[in-house]
């Protein structure tokens, strides 16, 4: 069935890169969008607003109960920050085409399209630094609004934010997003090139700043168009890591990593870290005296703070936003918050049918946003 919001009736199914999809007819013209292990996800047009959208099918979310229990997450998550104008995907409907919960498969996430992924574009586009300003800058006020709710996204990278031709910018897949938590959080999460070293410091004990570590490797990528710290595995991350930024004194290691950790690092070769404006300031052709590629010294100085090491030192999104390299853009009172998130189930180790049940009755309570033309673009132009 639709979820409770929607009066539709009528189905059509499909086949997109191998994934069966069973859409309500509203949605039409299927193009491919990506393919991962938990979803696929499809660019359609909905009939009824005249928008393209982007239709996510959960992939088998309940074949065991950490599969059942992300889809909840996924779902609960973009549920609360539904909002137009934060630069994250919003959420404009929710459906099962099974009928009973005890015939209950998968469900479909309706998302405002948001053009191609940053991944796509670094790999063909020059970035000027007034547009290297304005990506970073929308990156951290949607992370500010996720972290004032007490969010974590825990996977940002280029492939995880959409762009589209008028530079609007969406943060993507909350797949791995969860709400902070004291205690102990799975460790292994973001994808390892952008991957925050508090990850392996202290396992499963980490808070919003791996977010913010990871906002400093895109913005590395978009000055050199290529992953800054591109490991193979966890130790060669780290070296390349160390071999930018340096290796932390003794005393850092013993402050924020655990002592195997601490022990383990302290035995890598020592290194002294490069000189970031030679890296990543700005570069000139002979007898130009505009630079051709590069950021100015104030934004290698917002650079060197996003890759701190010590996430004790490392700026939240909201002290990030107040840096003078993004003070053409940066309005404290155009930068929205959200109360935090209770998640009742958080913590809960229920069974898969208990997540079944949990996710059915989300899905039946879902309601369609009011989406206004154009109410949820992020004009940039009028921010700067």
């Amino acid at each position: 069935m639709a979820a409770a919001n929607s009066d539709q009736t009528q189905w059509h199914i499909f086949t997109c890169d191998e994934q069966e999809f069973r859409v309500p007819i509203r949605y039409q013209d299927p193009k491919k969008i990506g393919h991962g292990a938990f979803g696929a996800v499809v660019q359609m047009t909905d009939t009824v607003t005249g928008k393209s959208v982007a239709i996510k099918r959960l992939i088998q979310p309940f074949r065991g109960t950490e599969h059942a229990k992300r889809a909840y997450r996924e779902l609960k998550l973009l549920m609360h920050l539904n909002h137009p104008g934060v630069h994250i995907v919003r959420l404009l409907n929710v459906f099962t085409p099974d009928n009973k919960l005890r015939e209950f498969q998968t469900f479909y996430l309706v998302m405002k399209y948001a053009g191609v992924d940053l991944n796509r574009i670094i790999r063909k586009h020059k970035f000027t630094e007034d547009h290297i300003k304005q990506i970073i800058y929308s990156i951290l006020r949607a992370l500010k609004f996720a972290h004032s709710a007490e969010i974590l996204h825990r996977d940002l990278k280029p492939s995880n934010i959409g762009i589209d031709e008028d530079s609007n910018l969406t943060i993507l897949d909350f797949g791995l997003g969860r709400v902070a938590a004291d205690g102990d959080q799975t460790g292994y999460v973001q994808t390892r090139w952008w991957r925050a070293p508090d990850v392996y410091a202290n396992w499963q004990r980490y808070d919003d700043k791996l977010d913010t570590w990871s906002v400093g490797c895109i913005m590395g990528e978009l000055i050199l168009r290529k992953p800054i710290f591109p490991g193979t595995d966890q130790t060669d991350h780290l070296k390349k890591i160390f071999e930018m930024i340096g290796t932390p004194d003794m005393s850092t290691l013993k402050e924020i990593c655990t002592p195997d950790v601490a022990e383990f690092i302290s035995q890598m070769p020592r290194q002294v870290g490069k000189n970031l404006n030679e890296l990543f300031g700005y570069k000139y052709a002979a007898e130009n005296p505009q630079p051709i590629s590069g950021i100015s010294p104030v934004g290698v100085d917002l650079l060197r703070h996003l890759l701190t090491f010590n996430h004790l030192d490392r700026p939240t999104a909201a002290e990030a936003l107040a840096h003078p390299f993004l003070a053409d853009f940066h309005d404290p009172m155009d930068e929205p918050t959200l109360n935090p998130l209770v998640d009742e189930h958080q913590n809960a180790r229920h069974n898969v049918e208990n997540w079944k049940s949990i996710i059915w009755e989300l899905i039946q309570r879902f309601e369609e946003p009011v989406v206004v033309d154009d109410d949820d673009d992020d004009d940039m132009d009028d921010d700067s």
